[in-house]
């Protein structure tokens, strides 16, 4: 049995079991916390110079006017 079979089979049978869900769950999150952060500012930096100010002004515009409040009450 490969590898992907034995995923495929474990998964099927975590599936029909909520605790086995949960513990996996639990699992992934430790994983996930343990993980090095990748950083993307390489990624980001490659699309400067891509859109003209007109359109980088207009983008932070809405992202100001949708993100830049506080929408209902906050406790």
């Amino acid at each position: 049995m490969t590898i992907q079979e034995q995923i495929q089979n474990d998964v099927e049978l975590i599936s029909e079991n909520s605790s086995l869900q949960t513990q996996l769950f639990d699992f992934l999150k430790l994983l996930k916390a343990n993980m090095p952060v990748r950083s993307n500012v390489d990624q980001v930096l490659s699309h400067a110079g891509t859109i003209d100010n007109d359109a980088a002004r207009e983008i932070t515009q809405i992202i100001n006017d949708e993100f830049g409040k506080i929408d209902g009450e906050w406790h």
